[in-house]
């Protein structure tokens, strides 16, 4: 078990509805350039820079962004609905 009651397998599960809620993974780069990267699944793009490194990302765009050794899952939050576009 690890810690705060979360199991230690590295698994995810978010469902539509979670993303329908306003789910959003925060993703961190932790290249040395500035690099700019399109969803994969949304085609949203998303900058990355030693000055901004943590980005909200959607769910189905970060499995394919996450596949990429600069970038490492920093948090999971969930945006205010005034906050989504």
């Amino acid at each position: 078990m690890g810690c705060c009651g979360q199991a230690v397998t590295g698994r995810l599960t978010i469902t539509p509805k979670d993303i329908d809620d306003g789910l959003v993974l925060q993703v961190e780069y932790v290249g040395g350039r500035t690099v700019s990267v399109t969803g994969p699944v949304t085609g949203k793009n998303y900058a990355f820079s030693g000055l901004q490194r943590v980005v909200t990302v959607d769910p189905r765009d970060a499995v394919g962004i996450l596949r990429d050794r600069r970038f490492r899952l920093k948090g999971i939050a969930k945006v205010k609905q005034s906050e989504q576009s």
